[in-house]
């Protein structure tokens, strides 16, 4: 018996976490579940309480808002903690399939033990492929053209939307960086990982991905949110240190599309673009000196 825990990290989003409960309590394999809740402001932690009394979850309040970065952070320590071999992580709008876990858990038997993480497809509401949730194939995925029957891709990137781990990885590689707070998390911490263990995403494995639109992340100068605007921050920040730590040709790569963001606000027609060349400046900037470690597990 697979001893899996289903970690959702949640904020202010009752209803759906509401629906992405109920569809795990629906899978073919039970996982055991795990919320953390990075202290949510509506009715979350009410009911989170009567799913905790029923038996049908674990429920954590951190205590602060730790953005999506912190609250994976949070959670999966939490799930080593409490003793579990495999942690099944997944955003509050995750609403999965009857067999979404059980196919993960085939597809990690087809590639052995080894491996450091499996992912699964995530689809829109209207079943086509959600555009946020892309996966980066590893260069040489050609080398087992087997797997390709089963639906197997070798990749080294994913998104934190149904991502398969070992326990033995997380030993191994450390926990998400908590100071990332909002974006990145998950590429920066599926990359660490790639580049220790074989990873995949799993064809037969899909989850629905209830975002309000099916839209990748807005080009930067056409973004019309103040508040978006400021939070981007993060964005640009932390695809700097990733990138550092991958190396200089993968800086060089970032700093070329960072001058081309740089470029498009500058010279193409967009609202609050001196708000967008500071946010831009502060987060390449930033990003420089943004040096943060990785915990790891005791």
């Amino acid at each position: 018996m697979h001893n899996v825990v289903a970690i959702i990290v949640t904020y202010n989003r009752s209803t759906l976490l509401s629906e992405c409960i109920e569809a795990l309590k629906n899978v073919e394999q039970k996982p055991d579940i795990l919320v953390i809740d990075n202290a949510s402001t509506d009715d979350t932690a009410d009911v989170c309480k009567q799913y905790a009394e029923e038996g049908a979850i674990q429920y954590y309040n951190t205590g602060k808002n730790l953005g999506g970065a912190g609250g994976f952070h949070f959670g999966i320590r939490k799930a080593y903690e409490l003793g579990y071999s495999y942690f099944w992580i997944m955003d509050d709008d995750t609403i999965v399939l009857p067999n979404s876990l059980s196919a993960l858990l085939s597809a990690a038997t087809s590639v052995g033990e080894g491996y450091g993480f499996i992912s699964s497809v995530a689809k829109w509401i209207d079943g086509t492929p959600c555009v946020m949730n892309w996966h980066e194939a590893s260069g040489d995925w050609e080398e087992n053209k087997t797997l390709l029957a089963q639906g197997i891709l070798k990749i080294r990137c994913a998104t934190f939307v149904s991502l398969l781990l070992r326990r033995e990885v997380v030993e191994k590689v450390g926990l998400p960086i908590k100071q990332y707070f909002i974006w990145g998390d998950d590429t920066e911490y599926c990359y660490r990982i790639a580049r220790t263990y074989p990873c995949y995403l799993a064809g037969q494995s899909s989850v629905l991905h209830k975002m309000k639109s099916n839209e990748g992340t807005s080009t930067f100068y056409q973004i019309n949110d103040k508040q978006r605007i400021e939070r981007m921050y993060y964005s640009i920040r932390n695809d700097n240190c990733t990138s550092r730590r991958a190396g200089w040709k993968s800086f060089l790569r970032y700093t070329k599309g960072w001058l081309k963001k740089l470029g498009a606000v500058l010279f193409k027609r967009n609202k609050y673009k001196c708000k967008k060349i500071k946010i831009l400046l502060k987060g390449y900037f930033g990003g420089l000196f943004f040096n943060p470690k990785i915990d790891f597990v005791d």
